[in-house]
């Protein structure tokens, strides 16, 4: 598998607060230099590179990383408590005799303090009616990619999804995937 943009793309983490409130767990006891303990709440604040692209979406490159971030001081790198949120998809052939490409959603926390350095991630691994000898490793034209509304200069953003004939029986259910805002999606 690949975090190879565009085979990888970032989820969408939309409406979280400006401010949210955490207890800390018992890995802070153990952790003797931080100022919090097993069982304190603490009121963090979204920093200023939460929601802000490290770097440059390029085909062919590593995925930069894209985060909402919370800290104790609002800041990202004076702090004694940070917690940030991450996820993205990667589009991947399960195995050699593969037909159709498969997707892994990939969501998840980590927790940073004085001594303190955790993560904890979920990956949710879902089929795909994109044909393996489809190329994924460029953006598609215009016709076969869904938009976003994130504004890219040209206000769209390209997302490697497949549009293309549903099979006889399919379902199409109308939704909103992280990977690419409100989209068709069949089942």
């Amino acid at each position: 598998m690949s975090d190879i943009y565009p085979l990888s793309m970032h989820c969408r983490f939309e409406g979280f607060p400006a401010r949210i409130r955490v207890t800390c767990g018992q890995a802070f006891d153990t952790a003797r230099a931080t100022p919090y303990s097993y069982g304190s709440r603490v009121t963090l604040s979204q920093t200023p590179r939460s929601g802000l692209l490290s770097g440059t979406l390029t085909p062919g490159e590593p995925l930069p990383t894209l985060e909402t971030i919370y800290s104790d001081t609002g800041d990202d790198d004076d702090f004694s408590l940070k917690l940030a949120h991450y996820g993205y998809g990667r589009f991947y052939l399960p195995d050699a005799d593969a037909s159709r490409y498969a997707l892994a959603l990939v969501k998840g926390i980590r927790v940073e303090a004085t001594g303190v350095y955790r993560s904890f991630e979920t990956v949710d691994i879902w089929d795909t009616l994109i044909p393996a000898a489809t190329d994924l490793s460029k953006p598609l034209a215009a016709g076969d990619a869904v938009y976003l509304q994130d504004d890219d200069g040209t206000g769209r953003t390209s997302v490697v999804w497949y549009r293309g004939d549903m099979p006889a029986g399919g379902i199409v259910v109308t939704g909103t995937l992280q990977l690419g805002g409100d989209v068709a999606f069949q089942l």
